[in-house]
């Protein structure tokens, strides 16, 4: 499938800040399954975007402004094509960090008594890491109250830990996710979170397109993507981002505000079929 997305993100200064320093992930990779055909990111003032690849692999833009500056609006356009590839992601995706590095426990996946139950449930889905890991993600399609994400939830690096998550019952794709990953890695196995887009075929698309979901290593056939919230594997609808071992290192945006200003962002990410 062949999508063409933008995303745009505002924020205006109140009073107008003295510099601002902003780091962004929101530019995807091309990969066997993933084939990026035009991207470019465009910032409503004169500086320099300086690209890098992190730790994860993901593609980085970082820049700095100096003050005053009352607004700022950065908008990421482009066309992807998806294969579907049933979850697996092709080792072309040429992966940075050893798979064992993702059982790394953090703040937002942290695992207690009731998530290592949680794992325990699916210990009779069948005789492997994958059977368990399908099963996992219907029960928490099943058992869970699904919400839409806040509107600039795909810009702020915070979230509710796992567990918190977890005894709440409910949440949104992100929360969620973060409890897919705690769960794998009760049961022994690297995880990790995805964040990018979907392209739903609904109202969501034009505006809330962004989306984020878990990815398990499952011996064998390598890293396969698991969406509970909406109990699937990703397809050629999912376009892939950013991944780490939590939201707070795949976020779209990260920086900081000098000075007294209060920021007011407001995010749009639209996300149409390009081939029809």
């Amino acid at each position: 499938m062949r999508l063409r997305i933008a995303h745009e993100i505002v924020a205006t200064f109140e009073p107008p800040a003295a510099g601002i320093i902003r780091k962004l992930r929101m530019t995807p990779r091309t990969f066997d399954g993933q084939y990026v055909g035009s991207w470019r990111i465009d910032v409503d003032a004169d500086c320099r975007l300086d690209r890098v690849q992190d730790a994860y692999g993901n593609v980085v833009h970082t820049f700095s402004l100096g003050g005053p500056i009352a607004s700022l609006a950065i908008v990421a356009t482009g066309e992807v094509e998806v294969d579907d590839t049933a979850g697996v992601l092709p080792a072309t995706a040429r992966e940075r960090l050893p798979p064992g590095l993702f059982r790394r426990s953090t703040p937002l996946t942290e695992v207690d008594e009731a998530i290592r139950t949680l794992a325990e449930r699916t210990r009779n889905a069948g005789p492997g890491l994958l059977d368990r890991c399908h099963a996992l993600k219907s029960l928490l399609h099943a058992e869970f109250k699904h919400r839409d994400s806040a509107p600039n939830a795909a810009i702020d690096p915070a979230g509710r830990p796992a567990a918190a998550v977890l005894a709440a019952g409910e949440g949104d794709c992100a929360d969620v996710a973060h409890v897919f990953i705690a769960a794998s890695r009760a049961m022994g196995a690297p995880a990790r979170i995805v964040c990018g887009y979907i392209f739903r075929g609904d109202r969501r698309d034009a505006g809330a397109a962004e989306h984020t979901w878990a990815e398990t290593y499952v011996d064998g056939l390598g890293w396969i993507g698991f969406d509970a919230t909406l109990d699937r594997c990703p397809t050629d609808a999912y376009v892939r981002i950013a991944t780490s071992l939590d939201k707070s290192g795949a976020c779209f945006l990260r920086g900081a505000d000098l000075g007294a200003a209060q920021a007011t962002v407001n995010c749009r990410a639209m996300i149409t079929q390009a081939d029809i």
